[in-house]
């Protein structure tokens, strides 16, 4: 792929990771992580009126006009919109800016405009432009996470740990699954907290699965072709494949931890500069294999969550009967 069409799919990609940074923070979108600080909610609202109001429009008069100049903009209120309506907003006025991009030839993307702050600039160069633009942001975002203590979210920020950082990071994992099911018996550990929602047994498997179905097959193909393509991972489907209750705990830990080692031992023997290969992932977009196994990392995290508040609910409706 060329520059351009990574900043195009980047840009394509950012309403996904727009949506999964607020998807478990809705509760606090509108708390600030300080005094004055933008909320998550306040930087959504941000990115919306800047695609909507000034990207699109801009854009459109560059690929229409003759090196137009444009206004400075006028600061609002700011759209009053609920969190949920905002996403929306961005995705669809992303995906007008997307449309325009994708269909440019050369010639398209040297057409100029001029803005008010930054002078004469080219489609590309403005592109480019919000594309670090949704960066900057969507790290700001997680930011206020780490603030808040939501879990974090840092390959949607675009942020990637060292290999060294990713190495002791993802080690913790099969203990600290073990401690979160120490002493609870094979019913508790099956047992569902909600209609439809995983066990801590099925967690378990989930985590052991990908790592030897998705992750390590992955940073492989990263590390040794040429910006390779992954689709998007389906946990509905993944779910519905077979019941993962059945089976023992234990073993499924001790396959787990084997799965886990041999992952460690891949990223522990990665060249120098191998962390900067980049994939091209159906959710993410472009991204690096660090990046990618920092979301590993993040993964492990979300799901050491999940297993902590299902065994306070079974534990708790356990004493209750």
């Amino acid at each position: 792929m060329t520059e351009r069409e990574l900043t195009v799919a980047r840009l394509a990609a950012t309403p996904t990771l727009l949506r999964e940074m607020a998807r478990d923070g809705a509760g606090e979108a509108w708390t600030p992580p300080k005094p004055g600080e933008w909320s998550i909610g306040e930087v959504v609202r941000h990115l919306v009126e800047g695609d909507r109001d000034t990207f699109v429009p801009r854009l459109r008069r560059m690929l229409a006009e003759s090196r137009p100049v444009f206004d400075k903009g006028r600061r609002t209120d700011g759209d009053r919109a609920d969190l949920a309506t905002l996403l929306d907003a961005f995705a669809a006025a992303r995906r007008q800016a997307v449309a325009l991009l994708g269909g440019l030839d050369d010639a398209g993307w040297r057409r100029e405009g001029v803005s008010p702050s930054r002078g004469p600039l080219t489609v590309a160069t403005y592109a480019a432009t919000m594309d670090a633009h949704d960066t900057e942001h969507l790290r700001q975002i997680q930011d206020v996470r780490a603030t808040l203590g939501l879990t974090p979210k840092r390959c949607e920020a675009r942020v990637a740990l060292t290999i060294s950082q990713l190495l002791a990071a993802l080690a913790t994992t099969p203990d600290r699954v073990a401690e979160q099911a120490a002493g609870l018996d094979a019913t508790t550990l099956v047992a569902r907290p909600e209609p439809g929602e995983w066990s801590m047994k099925e967690v378990l498997a989930h985590l052991m699965e990908l790592d030897s179905r998705l992750f390590l097959p992955r940073f492989r193909l990263m590390a040794t072709e040429e910006r390779p393509r992954f689709e998007a991972f389906d946990p509905i489907a993944w779910g519905r494949e077979r019941d993962r209750r059945q089976g023992r705990f234990e073993d499924d830990l001790a396959t787990f931890r084997r799965a886990r080692a041999e992952t460690l031992a891949y990223l522990a023997t990665l060249p120098p500069g191998a962390g900067e290969r980049p994939g091209l992932s159906g959710h993410f977009g472009p991204l690096t294999l660090a990046h990618y196994a920092t979301h590993m990392a993040d993964h492990d995290l979300e799901h050491l969550a999940q297993m902590r508040a299902c065994r306070a609910v079974v534990t708790a409706r356990g004493s209750a009967s």
